[in-house]
């Protein structure tokens, strides 16, 4: 179980294996530290001085999940408290994390020698594990047993060789085992076996791209990005895309695809959705994206496209009704006890609202009350079939999903910036829905952009949408809803075209 020499490249292998264990694309590694006895990443390096050019005064990082789970455990407990106390009454344990902090630095800057890499500010080149400057003051549990375990396992080199064993010592003061840290199912083979896919949804508000490993059918994320380009801005049934909006969407599909690439996708599939189904020109502008940017492109009918939103949906909550507040349209969809998917679209979104009824920056109470009105009509005729305590199924759960109901759970939240893992699966009651209603209508478009969580394209549509779901969680009965970030991209992950 060595881990490769300082400054090895780390592999498409490795870096699929470590996005798999952050959920998220990791960003300039420089090195694997430590592996778990599988050989699957356990502590990662990363550089002094990141891409866009910030300091980053941690050096090394826990990744493996079952280490991370153990670490946690402790942290929660007090373990930061009861490292610093020790520091302050032990001199030898104080002296050995002094000798770790020391290589560490050195470390840091031997990296920073080796990139060139111009920073924006100090890259703290002082700073020690975790940030502070000494144990005494250390503040993340985590980030010293990475340092120490680096120590353990070579990567972290000290002049004294004694002082990997008093290393060893001072994990075993404060952690369990490593041995008893480390998985025994091999869990991280899930990202290391899938097979690797890439889409894209262009949506009437929205571009978005998912990267995931798909193992027995199951995808499992990489990568989620999206970028708001208001495609359907101006649309009307039947009409051409404003030219502004075509060029928008496009250099958006052009970055999002070639961020697949990156990630070792080289077939990416890309699906139209409401707004290239409404336009005159929408298939011939999906057809021009495919060739240009070598997609397997396609306009999705109304009837595919709720099928595989259904199935992502439903992959962690099962037989939800579905609630997509699309730019466009809204999509209501659920299965029926003969397993059939039974889809309804309403000519009811996000964007087309606010061009019908929202004129005024901030709106009216009138605006806002027209906007109600409309959805609650088209709501109050689908009781039957999709309310809370329905005839299908009495104890199902709404589940929203795409940007409207996303954006909404990051308010809620209190996310500075966005997190899809705080997000997934987080409940909505309907008193939070009204309350971000009446906030979000307070303010003028401006003021809303400038808010965490909200993209600027999308602060112009926020409120239409938000009226919408509170309409629909009111007409049909539901008193919160669960958000998911699983929808039509990880069913078209699944299930393709």
């Amino acid at each position: 179980m060595n881990p490769p020499a300082a400054g090895a490249e780390v592999g498409p292998g490795d870096r699929a294996v470590i996005a798999g264990e952050l959920g998220r694309t990791p960003r300039d590694l420089t090195g694997v530290a430590v592996r778990c006895p599988f050989g699957y990443p356990a502590v990662t390096e990363s550089a002094p001085v990141l891409s866009e050019g910030a300091p980053n005064p941690t050096l090394l990082y826990v990744t493996c999940p079952a280490l991370d789970t153990v670490i946690s455990r402790v942290e929660a407990a007090g373990g930061v408290r009861d490292l610093r106390a020790s520091c302050e009454s032990d001199p030898g344990l104080r002296s050995l994390l002094g000798q770790i902090t020391y290589v560490y630095r050195g470390r840091r800057a031997a990296l920073l020698r080796e990139s060139k890499k111009p920073s924006r500010h100090d890259p703290r080149l002082g700073a020690g594990i975790g940030g502070p400057e000494d144990p005494e003051h250390a503040s993340c549990l985590h980030a010293y047993a990475a340092a120490v375990l680096a120590v353990i396992y070579g990567w972290l080199a000290p002049d004294q060789p004694q002082t990997i064993e008093a290393a060893k010592a001072a994990w075993a003061r404060f952690l369990p085992s490593v041995d008893e840290a480390w998985c025994t199912d091999r869990r991280c083979a899930k990202w290391e076996a899938g097979e690797k896919k890439a889409v894209i949804d262009v949506g009437t508000i929205s571009v978005r791209l998912l990267v995931a490993d798909v193992v027995d059918g199951r995808p499992w994320p990489l990568v989620r990005k999206m970028e708001v380009t208001r495609l359907g801005q101006g649309l009307v049934p039947g009409g051409a895309f404003l030219p502004a909006a075509r060029v928008r969407t496009a250099e958006a599909v052009a970055r999002l695809a070639n961020e697949a690439r990156l990630q070792g996708v080289e077939r990416v599939l890309l699906a139209g959705t409401s707004a290239t189904r409404e336009a005159s020109d929408g298939a011939e502008f999906v057809r021009t994206l495919g060739r240009e940017h070598d997609l397997r492109a396609k306009v999705l009918t109304g009837e595919r496209e709720a099928e595989l939103a259904y199935a992502g949906a439903a992959l962690d909550v099962p037989d939800p009704v579905v609630l997509d507040v699309g730019g466009g349209s809204t999509e209501l969809i659920t299965r029926l006890a003969s397993g059939r998917i039974c889809p309804v679209s309403l000519p009811l979104g996000a964007s087309r609202a606010t061009e019908k009824w929202i004129k005024t920056d901030p709106p009216t109470a009138e605006e806002l009350e027209e906007v109600a009105r409309e959805a609650a009509r088209e709501f109050a005729k689908l009781r039957n079939r999709y309310s809370a305590g329905g005839q299908e199924n009495p104890t199902r759960r709404l589940v929203g999903v795409a940007g409207t109901v996303t954006t909404l759970a990051g308010l809620a939240a209190g996310l500075e910036r966005y997190d899809s893992a705080a997000i997934h699966l987080r409940r909505l009651g309907l008193d939070e829905v009204c309350g971000l209603l009446a906030k979000l209508a307070s303010l003028t478009t401006e003021r809303r952009a400038a808010l965490p969580c909200v993209q600027a394209g999308r602060a112009s549509v926020i409120v239409a949408g938000t009226a919408i779901v509170m309409a629909a969680m009111e007409v049909l009965g539901y008193d919160e809803l669960t958000v998911s970030e699983r929808d039509l991209l990880d069913g078209l992950a699944m299930k393709g075209l």
